[in-house]
């Protein structure tokens, strides 16, 4: 568990850095498309920012110390579909594992439909995508700056994040039932740009 609070104040330390670089091309973006900055997209746009940030550095920390980093050969990567179901019927970790895994894209899923308004396949082919970032993350020794992988690839993890993005459309109905819609932002925004 620790671990995971490490993880995420890390990603807390690196969120004014992000939304610094992020903010000002964001604003002239949504400035010259809608002539107007709407109250309510910045807000989700950072909670976004702060998700990605947080989902990333749960994939990447802890680091390996300097020690085990000069021992690292990789791991040998996990290629056989559903592998963990026979893992999770033998250990309670994997289970715990699992559903982290699943939990980890659940709002990546949610902001695709209800921000973006993604479809279903759409979902589908984003969350399998930002979960082989993360797994190609973890192959390569964090983009090779490690002379191995200090965590595991694991194919099941592509299936399991994936899911885990696909009950977040699912769940997206309650959430854009909580804020207004995307036409009731922009015009909301339209609005005050001419007020």
């Amino acid at each position: 568990m620790r671990g995971y609070i490490y993880a995420i104040g890390q990603a807390l330390a690196l969120f004014p850095l992000a939304a610094g670089l992020f903010t000002l091309p964001y604003l002239f973006h949504h400035r010259v498309r809608y002539g107007a900055w709407s109250s309510w997209r910045l807000p989700v746009v950072y909670s976004l920012l702060g998700y990605l940030l947080c989902a990333y550095c749960l994939v990447i920390f802890p680091l390996p110390t300097a020690a085990q980093a000069a021992a690292l050969e990789g791991h040998p990567a996990q290629l056989i579909p559903l592998a963990c179901v026979g893992d999770m019927l033998r250990d309670g970790v994997a289970v715990r594992t699992t559903l982290l895994n699943l939990l980890l894209t659940l709002p990546f899923g949610v902001y695709l439909r209800g921000y973006f308004r993604c479809g279903w396949g759409r979902t589908a082919a984003a969350c399998f995508l930002l979960s082989l970032f993360f797994e190609l993350t973890q192959l390569t020794g964090l983009y090779f700056l490690y002379p191995g992988s200090y965590r595991i690839f694991d194919v099941d993890d592509l299936l399991v994040n994936t899911a885990g993005g696909l009950a977040g459309y699912l769940l997206a109905s309650l959430a854009t039932r909580l804020r207004p819609g995307r036409a009731e932002l922009v015009i909301h925004g339209l609005a005050r740009g001419m007020g």
